[in-house]
């Protein structure tokens, strides 16, 4: 993703777990460094993706087993999801 979305589309930082009285006395190795990217940008690239197209999905959806029991197999088969948007 990084040679389609251009290696400048990475974002870095720095987080610290430490907790001092004073957090001016922080020296660089307490921090942990980490590297991301814009959660739009990928969400947007991911979307544009032919491979992804048949894999997507843009609703809730209600599934049952052989049982006639609802089952809970992915995120779109989420109460949450289905109450967001349907209701």
């Amino acid at each position: 993703m990084s040679y389609v979305m251009g290696i400048e589309s990475w974002k870095s930082g720095k987080v610290c777990y430490k907790h001092l009285a004073d957090p001016n006395n922080l020296r660089d190795d307490d921090y942990t460094h980490s590297f991301y990217h814009n959660l739009v940008d990928c969400i947007e690239f991911l979307t544009q993706q032919p491979a992804f197209r048949e894999h997507m999905s843009y609703a809730p959806a209600k599934e049952f087993n052989d049982a006639e029991e609802r089952i809970y197999p992915e995120v779109k088969s989420s109460d949450r999801w289905w109450n967001e948007q349907v209701c």
